[in-house]
């Protein structure tokens, strides 16, 4: 699985390492825009093999990661 996250959102780092640590096999990458404008910078986003998602927090978006 290919996961990309936004470098705009402000936690990008802290939701990197919860993504590689509850992803091991998977690639994460930070990019410069997943085409979430205004929502990466406010709300955990990440494209998951084209499918985009977000959530309120990290630890929702890493559950719905995981039900994909």
């Amino acid at each position: 699985m290919k996961i990309q996250v936004c470098k705009k959102f402000s936690d990008t780092n802290k939701l990197q390492k919860k993504l590689a640590k509850a992803f091991v096999d998977d690639t994460i990458t930070v990019k410069s825009c997943i085409d979430m404008c205004n929502i990466c910078k406010q709300k955990p986003t990440a494209s998951i093999d084209g499918t985009k998602l977000k959530a309120q927090s990290i630890s929702k978006l890493i559950s719905k990661i995981a039900k994909l």
